[in-house]
C-alpha cells in the first residue's frame, strides 16, 4: 500500500475531534462561508430533486424571469437554507468521521452559496451586470478620490 493511500484510509475512518468540529462549525457560521465553494450538482428536498448548478446557470442566461420561475425560486431559497441548517446541526451533534463531516460541511456551504446566487438572480444582481456595476462604482470612486486629492493639493498651496 502506498503512503498516501494509508493516510486516506485512516482519515476516512478516523472520527472527528471536538477541535476539528468547532473549526468546521465556526467556518460554516461565518458570513462568507460560500465564497469559493461549489454549488452542488443537485439536491433532494422533500422528495423533489433540484438540479441546482443547472438552475443557477440557466437563470444567469435569462434576462427577465417569468413569474412562475420567480415563485419557484422564492420557495426554494428557504428550503436550501433549512437543509444547510440541518447539515450544520448534524455536524454539531452527530458522531462523524472526518470524511463525513467534511462532506456535510461542503454540502451546507454549497447550499448556502446556491441560495445566495438564486437570491441575487431574483434581485437582478450578479453575473455580467454585477461586474459592470462594480466597475462603474470603482471608476466613480476613483474620480471622487482624484477630486478630493486635487482639493487637498490646492489647499496646501
Amino acid at each position: 500500500m502506498l503512503k498516501d493511500e494509508n493516510k486516506t484510509n485512516k482519515t476516512e475512518s478516523e472520527y472527528l475531534g471536538s477541535q476539528e468540529r468547532n473549526k468546521l462549525l465556526w467556518s460554516l457560521r461565518s458570513d462568507f462561508v460560500w465564497a469559493g465553494k461549489k454549488i452542488p450538482e443537485s439536491v433532494e428536498i422533500d422528495g423533489e430533486e433540484y438540479r441546482l448548478r443547472d438552475m443557477v446557470r440557466e437563470l444567469g442566461e435569462k434576462e427577465p424571469l417569468n413569474p412562475d420561475e420567480a415563485v419557484k425560486i422564492r420557495t426554494l431559497i428557504p428550503k436550501l437554507k433549512e437543509r444547510a441548517k440541518a447539515d450544520e446541526e448534524l455536524l454539531e451533534t452527530e458522531e462523524l468521521t472526518k470524511a463525513e463531516a467534511e462532506a456535510l460541511y461542503e454540502e451546507a456551504a454549497g447550499l448556502l452559496r446556491a441560495a445566495m446566487e438564486l437570491k441575487d438572480k431574483l434581485e437582478g444582481k450578479g453575473g455580467e451586470k454585477g461586474v459592470d456595476e462594480f466597475k462603474r462604482m470603482l471608476n466613480t470612486q476613483k474620480v471622487v478620490d482624484e477630486k478630493g486629492f486635487q482639493q487637498l493639493l490646492k489647499s496646501l498651496k
